[in-house]
């Protein structure tokens, strides 16, 4: 959905209804262009968040929680700074343009309370988020634009804030029937080369983008390019009391907005406040929605996931493919191999052919023609020789390259085997990826497969492609002491508790015979060791998680976090450790069943 006038007229109405005045807690910057507002109004929690992404721009109330991996920025630091723990009190629409201005009033230790704006301006590529102070200079913003850049005015730290130049427009909200058929009048005496309809309500109106324009001619049952100086006085009149009564449903918020979702595909389509129901085809299905902020964050999060979709699809999709080339490349490579090591027999016959006929071949010869004897038809075979070499020298050199590739054959075996199997399995995951469309979730699994297979360097690929993978799901425990125990069920959730969720106080429980879990247990009272009942637990989870036979008594080692190193270039969860103590516990799968049903999974 494209921001317009007319939906941020909406958006902000409503927010202010439902909101204001509300106390900022905090400020988070969602990837480049997304700020989340975090408010608390009556002890109740919730968030603003506004978008400035240039092909998807967007202003809603927000149920989604702040990411830990959030964004930084000077940006964000500032208006923390000037903004957290302040009153929200209005958010308001200047005119009926996109542009929003919120007003923050913030209590000082000493003095006055400070007044602050934050100007969103939704201008597509020339989108930014502007903090002013009340004497009107500006304090920072998302993106700074000097005056090589924009003649009219400068958007930097210390200069005047300038609004951008207004439209010499009508706002559609606030017109009358008289100054409604005054602009058609108006209009009608204009000859220009476009005078339809839709050119009317663009040019006339404030805030009515193209596809506002269109959605609002098919709901009037208006045809967008008919003529507009063919209309009569009648005809303008019903018009404008088609007009009054959207311009009246905008007012009273009579708005329903719909979600338009593709029916095969299940592809988000658009987010639409105008189109009818019953104008919806057979090939295209919507959602409902009580609130514009609601169906503009669904919209704006599926979307966002689709992109991150197509990104990560178009990762996998190029890393398969050039692997699977590459490895296509070497079993022709290892092909060609076999079929010289398929001469080696020849090297070693006419190694011994030159021996049998030492007494009669001459140095200095470059090709000799011998008879074999050990066949039946006793042929004659063309020897190549070196000439600045022996005939002793000669065979030799044939029994060396006979030895080489006698060994060269194993070797080139055990590789065009490994390769089948490698190729085989890309080619899988190739088909798996292509033969139908993947989600986020089952990409997420492929990706993940190649990073840990090396194909691909994850840090090197996120930062490229702005690309987030949601992190990993370790299991959680609280011991009957009340302390929390993490569980990695597979390498990846290993790696991510060792890297992300830990520290070096923390313990570590693995198995010392068995791969599978890695076990953190929180020290949060920073104590040398833990309370044995948490310990036997947690070592008995990581054993039943390594696939421990049940009744089985298992060996666990643990040591503090700090002591366990990860070795540079090696698989996901592979690690080394020192100064480990071990535990023998019993597996009994029954008993620790019943203990994870007993609560302390949380």
């Amino acid at each position: 959905m494209k921001l317009d006038g007319l939906s941020l007229y909406l958006i902000s109405n409503e927010i202010n209804n439902h909101l204001i005045p509300a106390q900022i807690i905090n400020l988070y910057q969602v990837e480049q262009f997304g700020i989340l507002l975090a408010v608390k109004k009556n002890k109740e929690y919730q968030n603003i968040f506004f978008s400035l992404k240039p092909d998807l721009m967007s202003l809603f109330l927000s149920e989604e929680m702040p990411h830990e991996d959030n964004y930084h920025s000077s940006f964000i630091k500032q208006l923390r700074k000037e903004l957290q723990g302040g009153i929200l009190l209005n958010i308001e629409q200047i005119g009926f343009d996109r542009i929003v201005k919120f007003t923050v009033e913030t209590e000082q230790k000493f003095g006055p309370p400070i007044t602050n704006f934050l100007i969103l301006e939704f201008m597509g590529k020339h989108s930014n988020a502007i903090l002013v102070g009340n004497d009107g200079i500006i304090k920072t913003s998302l993106k700074q634009v000097g005056s090589e850049l924009n003649r009219y005015r400068e958007i930097k730290a210390g200069v005047l804030y300038i609004s951008p130049p207004k439209q010499e427009k009508s706002n559609p909200i606030t017109i009358d029937k008289k100054q409604f058929l005054d602009l058609a009048a108006k209009q009608q005496g204009i000859v220009v080369k476009d005078n339809s309809l839709i050119h009317f309500l663009l040019n006339n109106f404030q805030g009515i983008g193209q596809k506002s324009a269109k959605e609002i001619l098919s709901l009037l049952n208006y045809s967008k390019e008919l003529p507009f100086d063919e209309l009569s006085f009648e005809q303008l009149n019903h018009l404008w009391e088609c007009f009054n009564s959207v311009k009246n449903a905008l007012t009273t918020h009579r708005i329903e907005p719909l979600l338009l979702i593709e029916n095969k595909s299940e592809k988000i389509i658009d987010c639409t406040l105008f189109t009818s129901k019953n104008s919806i085809g057979t090939k295209t299905k919507y959602l409902a929605f009580d609130s514009l902020s609601s169906c503009l964050e669904y919209f704006y999060i599926r979307t966002i996931q689709e992109e991150k979709r197509q990104i990560l699809f178009q990762i996998i999709n190029n890393t398969l493919q050039k692997n699977i080339e590459k490895l296509e490349e070497k079993e022709k490579f290892l092909k060609e191999q076999n079929v010289e090591i398929q001469t080696c027999k020849e090297y070693q016959k006419k190694g011994e052919l030159i021996l049998a006929n030492l007494w009669n071949i001459e140095n200095g010869l470059s090709q000799i023609s011998l008879t074999d004897y050990s066949l039946a038809n006793q042929p004659r075979i063309d020897i190549d020789l070196n000439p600045g070499l022996t005939p002793l020298q000669n065979a030799q050199n044939y029994f060396q390259k006979y030895k080489k590739l006698i060994a060269k054959k194993k070797m080139l075996e055990k590789q065009y085997i490994e390769n089948q199997k490698y190729l085989k399995q890309l080619k899988g995951m190739y088909l798996t990826l292509t033969e139908k469309e993947s989600s986020i979730i089952e990409l997420n699994f492929l990706y993940q497969k190649l990073v840990d297979s090396n194909l691909i360097k994850e840090k090197k690929y996120k930062k490229k492609n702005n690309l987030k993978i949601k992190s990993p799901s370790p299991l959680k425990f609280i011991s009957p002491d009340g302390w929390t125990i993490l569980l990695g069920k597979n390498s990846q959730q290993n790696e991510y508790i060792l890297r992300s969720l830990s520290s070096g106080n923390d313990f570590w429980l693995h198995s010392l015979t068995k791969p599978g879990a890695h076990t953190i247990i929180k020290n949060h009272h920073n104590l040398l060791t833990p309370p044995f009942e948490t310990l036997k637990l947690a070592a008995k989870l990581t054993g039943y998680y390594s696939k421990i036979k049940d009744k089985e008594v298992a060996l666990i080692i643990y040591t503090q976090r700090k002591y366990v190193k990860k070795p540079k270039n090696v698989k996901s969860g592979k690690v080394t450790y020192s100064q480990e103590k071990t535990l023998a516990v019993t597996i009994d799968h029954e008993e620790i069943k019943n203990d994870i049903s007993s609560s302390i999974s949380i």
